[in-house]
């Protein structure tokens, strides 16, 4: 029997869905093939080099035998260090490529080392264009049947994680008849809520570890099975960890392998699209050309740096060696300290002292000292903060605004390794200060963020995406309705899973930010025009300007009161005025009229909600600024 032709994958889509997959770089720039065949000039890889960038993702080029052989041996060592591996095609350039949610969470220094292989052709021919040599396409369905042999041959038990029950019963039987000299440690099922939960996804990492497996299959699906790995996998005791998503559905007989002729002319993703087309719909024909666009416009050569995971540019500095000091007391501002704790109050009286006294029990680890720039009208805050004698504090003499009172504190703050910026609403859960240390010195980041929790015990959405016009008006018109969104229709970032994960943010809310010192210094003071509200958005624009990643570390806990500041017609219109403000400091242009625009739409949609009103009016007219809430100097500054 005679086929048709078949194009190559490319071509087919462009023929097929040619508004979704366009032979152009999705860049938004009109003239668009001019810019795909820009980037698509062959670039100068070593054809012997194992590793390049594809589509932002590190990956090591293998053969199918070596790949097989350095698996199974890293399985079979005893005390090495876990490795995970992963099959990456165009849904993981989706999740865990250049402009991803998750970028750079697999490459950082970390327990688990990772082994991302090519799976999708779309990678297997950019692989092929960088190095001028073909290399085979290495999916977790294709490696697993092998692999569990090889683990039978070697006398190495083998766990398997993720799938459910009936699923799991299926490979039992299929295993018991298939490989009766396998050795199987386990299964587990767990749900949503126990891999989206910190101490019960230790609990069962504990468990695994009980039973031993030498290698843990983890079918969790993309990008939760890789991101679960990367924090959990050392606690499970494997020595390989298989990120291989959908191969426990291979195994139990669920999906039909695509034919050989389909894979050899890389159209196994539309095989897959027609037996489950409700569920990769939007993968493939959606989320697909997005993640094209990525590989064939950030794919070359992998720096070495990137191999060991550090950002070259900002490896973590080493802290100098501190004088030791009585657990529970804090360092003197003319002293060198790992942390200095800045916080700026405002009639914060009845806060400050459950700040201070959970600052203390983070000073075991190290060393930190605590200044304080008190805004208050009043001296009823200072007072308070006079009870603590090793806590520096001083009046700024009026109400200097949070930038300015961060400024203020920076300046008596001294010698650190780093600046911890605090509301002084927050109370600080044990660890927590360690916990973005560790962070820090891991990835390299100028700036790393907390988790934090609202008086409910409920995690408050505080990471933010860069504000834009499409992403004002999606706030504008849903406001917290609809928190599935797309992202470019949201500044806030309402995912659930962003808040079990460490991985890097466009910026987040002021009220809990590690600050390296040399990041500091680097970015300078905070821009007083913004007095209140997006003076950290800015801060945060200006860190990445300046080459330095934001990391969000969800192991570091803090509860916050919120509303600290108190609520008023007038700061609500401040809120509104300060984004429009941000918009004109970096989008310039047209584009300012329109996020004003969208900024006044948001007012004028809750007119009859307190404060909105005032602040429609605001954002319409520029002479109402003037009257806004400023800067003010009453009194005396003192110490």
């Amino acid at each position: 029997m005679l086929l048709p032709k078949v194009l190559p994958a490319g071509d087919l889509l462009h023929r097929v869905v040619p508004h979704l997959y366009p032979r152009r770089d999705v860049n938004g720039s009109g003239h668009l093939l001019q810019a795909h065949r820009r980037a698509v000039e062959p670039v100068s890889v070593s054809p012997d080099s194992p590793w390049v960038n594809l589509g932002g993702v590190p990956v090591k080029l293998l053969e199918f035998e070596p790949a097989l052989q350095e698996i199974l041996e890293r399985a079979g060592t005893p005390g090495a260090r876990p490795l995970g591996v992963c099959s990456a095609n165009l849904d993981h350039i989706r999740h865990f490529g250049q402009g991803s949610r998750w970028i750079g969470t697999l490459d950082q220094p970390a327990p688990v080392e990772w082994l991302t292989l090519i799976d999708g052709a779309p990678l297997a021919t950019e692989a092929r264009r960088l190095t001028s040599r073909t290399w085979p396409r290495l999916a977790g369905s294709d490696l697993v049947s092998p692999l569990l042999d090889g683990a039978a041959r070697r006398g190495l038990s083998v766990g398997f994680l993720g799938g459910s029950e009936e699923t799991q019963e299926l490979i039992k039987g299929k295993l018991a008849t298939e490989r009766p000299d396998l050795v199987v440690a386990g299964w587990w099922s767990p749900g949503r809520d126990t891999l989206g939960d910190r101490m019960a996804s230790a609990e069962l990492a504990a468990e695994i570890s009980a039973a031993a497996p030498d290698i843990l299959v983890v079918g969790l699906g993309k990008p939760r099975q890789e991101l679960w790995i990367a924090e959990y996998g050392h606690l499970t005791g494997a020595k390989v960890l298989l990120a291989f998503g959908a191969v426990v559905d291979f195994l139990a007989g669920h999906i039909r392998r695509a034919p050989a002729w389909v894979s050899s002319h890389s159209l196994e993703w539309a095989w897959r699209l027609m037996l489950e087309p409700k569920r990769l719909a939007r993968r493939y024909l959606v989320e697909g050309p997005e993640a094209y666009a990525k590989l064939r416009s950030a794919s070359g050569p992998l720096p070495r740096a990137s191999r060991r995971g550090v950002e070259a540019s900002h490896a973590p500095v080493v802290p100098e060696p501190v004088p030791s000091r009585a657990p529970g007391t804090f360092v003197q501002v003319t002293e060198r300290a790992d942390v200095a704790v800045v916080v700026v109050t405002y009639n914060n009286a009845d806060d400050v002292g459950r700040l201070v006294s959970s600052l203390r029990g983070e000073t075991t680890g190290q060393s930190i000292k605590v200044v304080v720039a008190d805004n208050s009208p009043d001296d009823r805050t200072f007072r308070e903060l006079q009870r603590h004698p090793d806590v520096a504090a001083v009046r700024t003499g009026g109400n200097l605004g949070y930038a300015g009172g961060i400024n203020a504190a920076l300046t008596i703050a001294g010698d650190a390794g780093s600046y911890l910026v605090l509301n002084p609403d927050l109370h600080v859960e044990p660890g927590a200060i360690a916990a973005m240390l560790k962070r820090m010195e891991g990835s390299g980041a100028g700036m790393v963020v907390p988790v934090l929790l609202d008086g409910d015990g409920s995690v408050y959405p505080s990471l933010r995406r860069e504000p834009g016009v499409l992403r004002a008006l999606g706030d504008a018109a849903l406001g917290s309705h609809l928190k599935a969104r797309p992202g470019w229709l949201s500044e806030m970032d309402f995912d659930p899973e962003s808040y079990v994960h460490g991985h890097r943010v466009d910026w987040a809310t002021g009220a809990a930010l590690l600050i390296r010192a040399d990041a500091a210094k680097a970015v300078g003071e905070w821009d007083e025009q913004f007095f209140l509200y997006s003076e950290e958005t800015d801060y945060c624009h200006r860190m990445r300007d300046a080459g330095y990643s934001i990391w969000f570390e969800p192991a570091a806990r803090m509860w916050h009161e919120r509303g600290g500041s108190g609520t008023s017609p007038q700061l609500a219109a401040l809120m509104s005025v300060n984004r429009v403000r941000y918009a004109a400091k970096y989008l310039g242009g047209s584009r300012v009229l329109a996020f004003r625009c969208a900024v006044l739409v948001s007012e004028v949609v809750r007119i009859n909600k307190r404060g909105h009103r005032q602040a429609a009016w605001a954002v319409v007219n520029r002479s109402r600024w003037e009257k806004l809430p400023r800067a003010q100097w009453t009194v005396a500054g003192g110490s």
